[in-house]
């Protein structure tokens, strides 16, 4: 299971940015890694004793990747790691992290849609990105993974869901999914509002959708009361 230090978007601040991880031992599994993130991994010693990490990025909002090139760093210097960063678009987080002042030699870009993530001690196989519809200004992607032989999805930031995942929800493929959820419901939104979340998913299937991302502006009481899941953070 995904654990979350954080569970919040880009603006709303008392949750801090959503990030994910999967620890055992001295490996770790990070999805995405904004601005609040470093700061959380250090404040819950999630990077002592770390030997293997592998980071998952959905795309480059600063929400996503603002404390990446202190990880890096980090992992560099203090941890003697060289950590994998996983997306699918090499040249734009290579070019992202120059800009950050990061080497390339301080980590290792695996380039790739479909992947295997090799990390000793956690069962997490068959990575698999998705486009998802979330801002035109950059490339957006969700992700499709394996863990203990259940599969699950990650949405990343979108404003749906792909049919093939409703799909694979719907005939019990999926475990679960986890979707960018929030409370403002606008034309253009880039983010999936709590009202369209509820027309395309019906009841039964509600407590299979974990609700991530959360603005301001949602009710975590209602999200609940829908029949939708909302994680902890740590």
């Amino acid at each position: 299971m995904l654990k979350f230090i954080g569970l919040g978007s880009a603006f709303n601040t008392k949750r801090a940015n959503t990030s994910a991880y999967i620890r055992k031992e001295d490996s770790m599994i990070l999805i995405d890694c904004g601005g609040t993130t470093f700061h959380r991994l250090v404040e819950l010693k999630l990077l002592d004793g770390l030997k293997q990490l592998n980071i998952i990025i959905t795309h480059t909002h600063p929400d996503h990747v603002g404390s990446l090139g202190d990880l890096v760093f980090y992992a560099y210097y203090v941890l003697n790691i060289i950590p994998k960063i996983h997306f699918p678009k090499a040249d734009w987080m290579k070019t992202l992290l120059k800009y950050m002042g990061v080497k390339p030699d301080m980590f290792e870009m695996v380039n790739a849609l479909e992947v295997s993530v090799p990390c000793e001690g956690i069962d997490f196989k068959k990575l698999r990105f998705i486009p998802v519809p979330h801002s035109s200004a950059l490339p957006a992607f969700g992700f499709l993974y394996v863990i203990a032989d259940k599969q699950y999805f990650y949405s990343g930031d979108s404003s749906g869901i792909p049919e093939s995942v409703m799909n694979d929800l719907k005939s019990q493929k999926l475990e679960a999914i986890y979707q960018d959820t929030c409370g403002l419901d606008y034309d253009g939104n880039v983010h999936l509002s709590i009202n369209k979340l509820c027309e395309i998913v019906p009841q039964e299937l509600r407590k299979k959708v974990n609700c991530i991302h959360h603005d301001s502006f949602l009710d975590l009481d209602e999200v609940m009361a829908l029949g939708f899941t909302v994680p902890e953070v740590e």
